[in-house]
């Protein structure tokens, strides 16, 4: 019997908002700069970005199963696979599953687009990292390179990849934005910062060295602040399409205040909630900016 409940636990479902709105904000760059945008080409662009960070999911339940670092955890949702609902080898072999088909979405993108050879390698080397962050010898989330992980892939390349394959696809110039990309990989990365603030107990114990492990709980209420005040701040000074996001500065005032607080398993799951529509806020308003410009 199919327990779809546990599958779609496992899939995190409060996080997929982060494989959509780089996608979103890529696609309306391109669009502010030609008119015009290839349709099915992004919804090939959501469908990969969709189907790694599913992947990603599952794979990190996997192995976070495997390396033991799941057990014992008081303030977490429940694990798929450390509660025993899913047997870990069907949560292993779906993530791989779902991480071909988006590799095979990623080789057809390619094609379409009528892409450089690298476009390739970006998907390929996507796929790869959804496994190692926290599969292989060196897992990235088990050595304090989590957050940059998130920033360069939820931010510039699922950003600008999109931005890039749209243009190219219409034999148009491409200028990026790493500013617009950069701001919504910070906004990402705090869905990473809170996870990795509530776990610091547990991590340190199960040797997960995230940043917050390596350098403090009160590091990790900087990094908190930091990825707000350069999404927010910085980045709409820099870029002004991004202006809008000014208004979301409020959110995060209450997200920090939230933060400090936060002692139980339900404050923290409200503080997931708050970071991930502060995520959807931020990228509908980045996207209403840019086009608001075109």
């Amino acid at each position: 019997m199919v327990k779809w409940g546990a599958w779609i636990s496992a899939t995190r479902p409060k996080t997929l908002v982060a494989s959509f709105i780089p996608v979103m904000v890529g696609a309306s760059l391109a669009f502010s700069e030609q008119q015009e945008i290839n349709l099915f080409l992004l919804f090939l662009c959501f469908s990969f970005s969709f189907l790694v960070q599913i992947g990603t999911n599952l794979s990190n339940d996997y192995f976070d199963f495997i390396r033991g670092s799941d057990r014992n955890r008081i303030l977490a949702p429940t694990r798929a696979v450390a509660s025993g609902l899913l047997k870990p080898n069907h949560v292993r072999n779906a993530a791989y599953f779902l991480l071909g088909i988006s590799f095979a979405v990623g080789i057809v993108i390619y094609k379409i687009s009528d892409g450089p050879n690298s476009l390739i390698w970006i998907g390929l080397a996507s796929v790869i990292c959804a496994v190692v962050y926290t599969g292989g010898p060196f897992p990235l989330a088990y050595n304090g390179l989590g957050d940059l992980f998130v920033i360069l892939f939820y931010g510039f390349i699922a950003v600008e990849a999109t931005h890039f394959v749209l243009l190219v696809e219409q034999k148009a110039l491409y200028t990026p934005d790493f500013i617009a990309a950069l701001s919504i990989g910070c906004m990402t990365n705090i869905l990473l910062v809170v996870n990795n603030f509530r776990d610091y107990e547990e991590d340190m114990k199960n040797k997960k060295n995230t940043l917050i492990v390596i350098f403090g709980r009160k590091f990790g209420f900087l990094l908190f602040i930091s990825c707000y005040l350069i999404a927010l701040l910085i980045c709409p000074f820099l870029e002004p399409r991004l202006w809008l996001l000014y208004f979301c500065l409020p959110l995060s005032m209450f997200g920090a205040f939230k933060i400090l607080k936060a002692k139980t398993k339900r404050d923290f799951d409200k503080l997931i909630s708050l970071s991930a529509i502060s995520l959807l806020f931020s990228g509908l308003l980045s996207v209403a900016g840019i086009l608001l410009y075109y």
